[in-house]
């Protein structure tokens, strides 16, 4: 269909009778660009110069030299006002889509080569007695296409480029614990460690002490410290004691409100303090009588935060990375529609000049978990499945990811809606039920991971603990979840407080630790697309392509299904493309 050669309704039905219909299609599209006298018209005559024996020993059995060269005579005296046509269509913007109908062949779509693609697209503008005969004897799938009114051409870019793919971290495979004391010490204590290591490369923060050496002191002097919270409580004054520890002591902390500047300051970063958080205070200390009382009266506090003159990684190649989550397959509330408008914007079926051009650079989609709805995840889940068999909830996920072309590499990450562990991080879905998903070509991984598509690194998280931050931090609130992922950056860790909601698997290594900075920050499960910045790092919550359950109900979520997040990587600059209105 984009290979752009025009053909009789007769001579398409002597190809689709051969044996292997698409197998021959390619070959003759590979082949008819060789021959000189090849101008987009496909005739029996050209199908006799073909190299496949096969292809020309029926040529020569069905068709007369004599009606080849008179059908191909026909073919060029009319090319002249098919041209016209041509141009004419590429400048259409109009979108509906009418009851045209073409062959639906995802092969023939996706592995036609790019320079099959320069002439306008095969339209059958009606149905003629070889069509209906074609459908009732072929049993070919027909499908509605745009108009003959918006024939532009779609000849996406992101096909001339080869996948530029590295996944850097990747969970999956190195999750081993046993669950007892030692695991959740040696996760307490790499995440320490990990978290110091990064304060201490800000140049500020160098000549802060450890907290037993402070405590050895006998008077009263300027100090500066980096600990975690151990506890967070506010005074009935509105001050704030924190008590810090490091692997050498605890010590307590007095942030107070004052009128200058810096006092106010610090009592906005403390609000949005939580406990396990790393933190660097500059202050006096007061020693106390006997150091019962010993305190550091803080006059400055900060996170380790992302430095403010990094510079993200940007692609040489003018391609885009499309960012989705959260569509639920096997869910009542599965927004097929919003889907197949999703699938016919990536084909260029659907979508003025310019949407097509944006859907042609689409080169990588990330899906950040929950994919399926799973089984079990919440209770009376059951009544909202229309699958409630797990392994049938993936093998349509795969059909319906076999319509994205392939072209496009999609990598596919876990959430909490998979059949892996609960507790993050979370390995990629076993193959036993990804098996479809991986020998189609997708790339499945665990949570969190990053991913490197053409030098640009994006840390893919599902987010889970986003609803821990937002019920703890005053401010933060479920609709803007681009902020709480502010905080995640602020803090560099992607589940900053212990023993909440958020179940945290006790692996000796921290995975949730942010030691890389990322050029984009993926985020999904709370349903809800959002998209903004922080220091140059671009924030993504991709949405969802499901409506309110009656769960996300009793969570107060209003998702914003049908909302596709797309990233330029050459520019890092993000679009918000509403599937249910804009194309």
């Amino acid at each position: 269909m984009n290979s752009g050669i025009n053909i009789t309704p007769s001579l398409l039905e002597f190809i689709l009778n051969l044996d292997n219909p698409l197998q021959k299609v390619n070959l003759i599209i590979k082949d008819s660009s060789f021959i000189a006298s090849f101008k987009g018209h496909l005739t029996e005559s050209i199908l006799a110069k073909l190299s496949n024996e096969e292809i020309k020993r029926v040529v020569k059995r069905k068709f007369i030299s004599q009606e080849a060269h008179s059908s191909e005579e026909y073919l060029d005296k009319n090319n002249n006002n098919n041209s016209y046509q041509s141009k004419g269509a590429t400048n259409s913007t109009n979108n509906d889509i009418e009851s045209n109908s073409i062959i639906d062949t995802e092969t023939f779509l996706t592995k036609t080569s790019e320079s099959d693609l320069s002439n306008p697209h095969l339209m059958i503008k009606e149905k003629s007695k070889h069509s209906s005969h074609l459908e009732e004897s072929n049993n070919i799938n027909i499908k509605p296409i745009e108009s003959a009114k918006s024939t532009s051409i779609f000849t996406p870019i992101a096909k001339e480029y080869d996948f530029q793919l590295d996944i850097l971290k990747d969970p999956t495979g190195k999750l081993y614990t046993n669950g007892d004391y030692e695991d959740f010490y040696e996760l307490t204590f790499d995440k320490f460690n990990r978290l110091r290591k990064l304060m201490r490369k800000r140049t500020e923060v160098h000549a802060a002490d450890n907290i037993n050496n402070i405590l050895r002191l006998s008077n009263k002097v300027e100090v500066s410290v980096i600990g975690m919270v151990h506890t967070i409580r506010k005074t009935k004054n509105g001050n704030y004691i924190l008590t810090l520890e490091d692997l050498t002591g605890l010590i307590n902390v007095l942030i107070r409100i004052g009128s200058e500047n810096q006092d106010n300051l610090n009592i906005k970063i403390v609000e949005r303090t939580l406990s396990d958080q790393m933190v660097y205070i500059e202050g006096t200390y007061n020693p106390g009588e006997k150091r019962k009382s010993s305190i550091i009266y803080g006059n400055f506090i900060s996170k380790i935060d992302v430095p403010r003159d990094i510079e993200p990684n940007k692609s040489n190649e003018p391609l885009s990375i499309a960012l989705i989550s959260d569509t639920h397959i096997g869910s009542k509330e599965f927004e097929s529609k919003l889907w197949s408008r999703f699938i016919d914007f990536l084909n260029g079926r659907i979508g003025n000049k310019e949407q097509k051009e944006r859907a042609g650079r689409i080169k990588y989609i990330i899906i950040n978990g929950d994919l399926v709805d799973g089984i079990g995840i919440y209770p009376t889940q059951q009544s909202d499945l229309v699958i409630s068999n797990i392994y049938e909830q993936f093998s349509k996920a795969t059909e319906m990811l076999s319509e994205i072309p392939d072209y496009i590499k999609i990598i596919y990450s876990s959430g909490n809606h998979e059949p892996v562990r609960n507790a993050i991080p979370r390995p990629a879905v076993p193959k036993k039920y990804s098996g479809e998903l991986i020998n189609q070509g997708v790339i499945c991984i665990g949570n969190p991971s990053i991913v490197q598509t053409h030098g640009v690194n994006t840390l893919v998280f599902h987010g889970d603990s986003i609803l821990d931050m937002n019920m703890l931090i005053p401010g933060l609130e479920n609709k803007k979840p681009v902020e709480t992922m502010k905080e995640f950056l602020k803090c560099r860790h992607l589940a900053p407080i212990y023993g909440k909601k958020t179940q945290i698997a006790p692996t000796s290594k921290d995975w949730l630790t942010i030691d890389k900075i990322p050029d984009i920050f993926h985020t999904g499960h709370i349903h809800i697309n959002d998209m903004g910045s922080y220091n140059k790092i671009l924030l993504v919550n991709s949405g969802c392509f499901q409506s309110q359950t009656d769960f996300m109900n009793s969570l107060g979520i209003h998702p914003t299904p049908g909302i596709l997040s797309i990233i330029d990587l050459d520019t890092l600059k993000g679009t918000q493309l509403d599937l249910k209105s804009s194309v």
